[in-house]
């Protein structure tokens, strides 16, 4: 179990280390609201499909975090929680698509997507409030967002595309799949464990009133 979790968080550093990187490495300057266009979402996508839900999050969140820490300061507190929820909302969405037998490219294009927008909507609404509330004009805020929006739906698009080849190669690859597949069981001897010693309470719990009649 603890070998599990080292591996599991491991590969959480890994990846957050990947989408800072991601981020960094292409970077388009948006005018007015002094973000950029990047591509770390396509690692956060690729995060949230092998570690889940909470991996995806950590993945976005922090790994995008410490890019901003580079390029944009200002954003941090917006990008940790957009980039961290679309992580997020990816993760959960794959387990619950895959969840009802939906073929593996349809969960995760599906949850990628999804995913895209809510960076899309978050980053229109953090730009809007961000430089509304640093030019003292509302008006401005909502026009610099607004004028962002392409830049975020190139940005999503293209990440949902290279994330999904990605996600879909890597897990053509049998040790990749295995491992991940191990990382993200629980540990079958614990839960017998477990049932065993429900079991066991059960049973003394029922000779207790037998012998109390």
């Amino acid at each position: 179990m603890r070998a599990k979790l080292i591996k599991k968080l491991t590969l959480t550093a890994i990846f957050t280390a990947l989408v800072a990187v991601a981020t960094m490495v292409i970077t388009i300057p948006m005018a007015g609201s002094g973000g950029y266009v990047n591509f770390g979402d396509t690692i956060i996508f690729v995060a949230a499909s092998f570690l889940g839900p909470v991996g995806g999050f950590i993945s976005g969140a922090i790994g995008s975090s410490i890019a901003d820490l580079v390029y944009a300061p200002k954003w941090i507190p917006i990008t940790f929680i957009v980039k961290g929820l679309e992580g997020l909302l990816c993760g959960l969405l794959i387990i619950a698509l895959k969840k009802i037998k939906l073929k593996n490219i349809f969960s995760y294009a599906i949850a990628m997507i999804v995913a895209a927008c809510v960076m899309v909507t978050g980053y229109f609404f953090g730009g809007f409030l961000l430089e509304g509330l640093s030019t003292g004009s509302l008006t401005t805020g909502f026009a610099v967002a607004v004028a962002d929006i392409p830049f975020n739906l190139i940005q999503g698009g293209v990440s949902v595309v290279v994330g999904l080849s990605i996600t879909l190669s890597l897990g053509k690859i049998r040790y990749i799949r295995n491992f991940v597949a191990d990382i993200n069981t629980k540990d079958v001897t614990i839960n017998q464990n477990e049932a065993e010693c429900v079991a066991q309470k059960n049973n003394i719990e029922q000779n207790d009133e037998e012998n109390s009649k």
